[in-house]
């Protein structure tokens, strides 16, 4: 029933693309190949500043390390491939741990209640995403095909529906949070937030909640992108480049600068939290 309803969300929301087209696996989207932009010009990096101007003490240096491991704009190629329309729900992710007897290194069942079943599922590890999409014949997508996917077919936009932040657009703090808000954010003090699948309008190519919601775990390594300099961004030559990427932003975000396509987060692997979780693709 509930993937069933993706065609009326599609048609109710206008998107472009229809996962009931012929030869698309259930649940999922065609997203045609293409050429693409990638990243963020450094160039950007003091408008982001403006853009996160309610976050406390935000300034153009702070946004240089946050957001400096966008840069550079690279050219990349992608080949057409699926990606499910939804995040894996506590539904789906319980029918896999059912059926294979898999142990969790996460914490995902603590946030899996009743009535929850149709949200996403959340603290699971890269390791227990992996696993599933390998269970599902599926895999997780890669970060190009993400950031990709994520643009809908827009071109170079800080959001998939432009370069500024719209209230009803994706599930995050519209509002922001103040100093003491932020702080009890960072101490756990907030209920959990995530929404159900189809609350939020669909991006361009049909996919929901690419922004927003849940933070998605992708198949890449948080390592610098190809041309990156040593003098922006959160590396340095040391570095530990044995984190795992998360994109897309979540219910938990405290302002939309987080939010946006291009925005990138790394994580251990063997790491969870209850506003991250992730979604599937598939080759052709």
């Amino acid at each position: 029933m509930y993937r069933s309803a993706v065609v009326v969300c599609l048609l109710f929301f206008g998107a472009t693309v229809s996962v009931a087209d012929p030869g698309v696996p259930e649940g999922m989207v065609l997203i045609p190949g293409s050429v693409y932009e990638m990243g963020t010009d450094e160039s950007e990096l003091e408008g982001l500043a403006e853009l996160g101007r309610d976050v406390p003490h935000m300034n153009q240096g702070h946004a240089v390390y946050w957001f400096g491991d966008e840069t550079p704009v690279h050219t990349v190629s992608v080949d057409s491939f699926y990606m499910d329309a939804y995040e894996i729900t506590n539904r789906e992710f319980r029918e896999f741990v059912e059926e294979t007897g898999f142990v969790s290194s996460g914490d995902w069942e603590r946030f899996a209640a009743e009535g929850l079943e149709d949200y996403p599922v959340v603290a699971v590890t890269w390791d227990d995403a992996e696993a599933y999409a390998e269970w599902a014949g599926k895999r997780l997508p890669t970060e190009e095909e993400w950031e990709y996917a994520c643009a809908g077919g827009e071109g170079h936009q800080f959001f998939y529906w432009g370069d500024e932040p719209e209230q009803g657009r994706a599930n995050y703090r519209f509002f922001g949070e103040s100093f003491f808000a932020g702080l009890g954010r960072l101490m756990g003090f907030r209920n959990l937030g995530t929404s159900q699948g189809g609350s939020y309008p669909p991006n361009g190519y049909g996919l929901f909640d690419m922004l927003g919601n849940v933070s998605e775990w992708v198949d890449a390594e948080y390592r610098p992108y190809p041309g990156f300099t040593w003098s922006v961004g959160p590396w340095n030559n040391e570095s530990d480049f044995s984190r795992k990427v998360a994109r897309g932003g979540n219910w938990n975000t405290p302002n939309a600068v987080f939010l946006r396509t291009a925005c990138r987060l790394g994580f251990p692997a063997d790491s969870f939290s209850w506003d991250r979780g992730f979604r599937c693709a598939a080759s052709i």
